[in-house]
């Protein structure tokens, strides 16, 4: 999913409503920007990292969100994002 938006006087951004119904967004959500180079990308600010331990088999564990999550899913979706980004440059 892709959005364009207009930055207004004050330096703000506004979300289509499609976005915010899409993410889950509501008033107070903290948003992250991840700047590189070329780009700004921004994400929620989920505090995952606080409630993470290793499992007796060294294996991460996550917080719980309450975000239900397809891990597969994203993980196709991710590769084909980055994929389509390679083909556009």
């Amino acid at each position: 999913m892709n959005a364009t938006f207009t930055i207004d006087d004050g330096g703000r951004i506004n979300l289509p409503e499609t976005l915010k119904k899409a993410f889950g967004l509501k008033p107070g959500t903290r948003l992250r920007a991840e700047v590189t180079k070329d780009r700004i990308e921004i994400v929620k600010d989920l505090s995952v990292i606080e409630g993470t331990s290793w499992s007796p088999n060294g294996r991460l564990v996550l917080a719980l969100t309450g975000i239900a999550t397809d891990s597969a899913k994203a993980v196709r979706e991710e590769r084909e994002e980055l994929a389509d980004r390679a083909l556009r440059r």
